[in-house]
């Protein structure tokens, strides 16, 4: 199951079933939506940061279950791209997880890369929701007399 249960110009809301499949539809609705609205954001970095975002959440959160719920919500704001992901399962201590990038490691560097991605990363108390921003692009400007160096 895949459901797109809302779509407005500045939010969308996905409910779908743990599976990697819809990780894939969910990347599809979230560029669609960015890109019919003209969105001024690196579109590289959200897809990165959703698609690792939702992986956590089918593997870790749900276990690979895929008869269970994740919810992705996506929110233009004033200044950037807020992306909300949210399973039901136990979460984890957030707090003492070392977001450093591992390139040797079999895994690992989901947080990291979000880290990096992100303007901002939160997580809720238990640790099954997390909320990443991309701020919005902003173009240079170019002063007269400068330049450009």
């Amino acid at each position: 199951m895949f459901k797109v249960e809302s779509a407005t110009p500045r939010k969308l809301c996905v409910h779908m079933l743990a599976s990697l499949e819809n990780i894939d539809q969910a990347d599809s609705a979230v560029s669609g939506f960015l890109i019919e609205r003209k969105v001024p954001v690196d579109r590289f970095a959200v897809r990165i940061m959703l698609r690792e975002a939702l992986l956590n959440a089918v593997t870790h959160g749900s276990g690979g279950d895929s008869r269970l719920p994740v919810r992705l919500d996506v929110e233009l704001g004033k200044s950037g791209v807020a992306l909300a992901i949210e399973d039901t399962g136990e979460g984890f201590i957030w707090q003492d997880r070392d977001v450093s990038f591992d390139v040797l490691g079999d895994g690992g560097r989901g947080l990291a890369l979000m880290q990096i991605y992100s303007s901002e990363m939160t997580f809720n108390e238990s640790g099954n929701r997390v909320a990443l921003r991309r701020n919005y692009d902003v173009p240079a400007v170019c002063h007269e007399g400068s330049s450009g160096d």
